[in-house]
């Protein structure tokens, strides 16, 4: 199953992923969490990693990426491909994947320097990875991309199981909803609700604000999260909330 988690800036997506891994991983799925957003860093630290070389990197940076495209074809609308049709996880290079009590954990690409250019190879990268990569009975890929909505626009959505958009108390948030909602119709893919940061009083006022949108979790504001994510430590808690979510998931 492969599931993309998307949201807004400041929504929690990076925390709600490596909470969804270290869950998934009790109930003994081989997780691997795909760090697709080209910005934030913070996914590792989660987990309590070192931050590996990037996919990104491994094949010399954009400008290698874009010569190795050329060759294959791949930029002239060409069949040949950069990874073959039966990509595996363990044909991804190692050097990329760093782990930990069996999560595994990869980093598409990031931006390093000042005048770089955009993201844009990133999300090619990513498409090309996702198109081909394979899974094996009980594997698991959760995909923390960037904030907003362009991996739709990449068609990145199209090669994913689920589509989660996490929520938290803003309008933004409920807005950001409505528009993962409309494009994940067009995709023709399964979308669902997790919210964070979640209070009664925040219930009470939005309950009705996500329309035939399933709400398949509530993560409530939780201090130890918060001053974890404060202080750069690993989110190595224990959190009862995320077990419903894994079941709705199927987990």
């Amino acid at each position: 199953m492969k599931i993309l988690i998307c949201g807004k800036g400041g929504c929690g997506k990076s925390t709600v992923a490596a909470l969804l891994a270290l869950a998934m991983r009790k109930r003994d799925k081989q997780v691997f969490l795909v760090d697709a957003d080209e910005s934030n860093i913070g996914l590792y630290r989660m987990l309590g990693l070192d931050i590996p070389e990037s996919l990104m990197d491994s094949l010399g940076g954009k400008e290698g990426f874009r010569n190795k495209t050329k060759t294959s074809g791949i930029m002239a609308g060409g069949s040949a491909q950069l990874f073959p049709n039966d990509l595996t996880v363990a044909g991804l290079p190692a050097g990329c994947i760093a782990s930990r009590n069996g999560i595994r954990v990869m980093s598409i690409g990031k931006i390093h320097h000042f005048g770089e250019g955009c993201a844009c190879p990133m999300g090619k990268l990513f498409r090309l990875v996702f198109a081909s990569l394979r899974l094996a009975e009980g594997e698991l890929v959760i995909v923390d991309t960037a904030a907003g909505v362009e991996h739709f626009g990449r068609s990145i959505d199209g090669h994913c199981d689920q589509v989660l958009c996490v929520v938290d108390p803003s309008y933004e948030s409920i807005v950001m909803v409505k528009r993962v909602a409309t494009l994940a119709k067009e995709a023709g893919l399964p979308v669902s609700v997790i919210l964070n940061k979640w209070t009664p009083e925040v219930e009470k006022e939005l309950a009705d604000q996500f329309g035939d949108v399933a709400v398949i979790g509530r993560l409530p504001d939780n201090r130890s999260i918060f001053f974890n994510n404060l202080k750069g430590k690993p989110l190595d808690l224990e959190i009862p909330e995320m077990e419903s979510i894994c079941d709705a998931i199927g987990g």
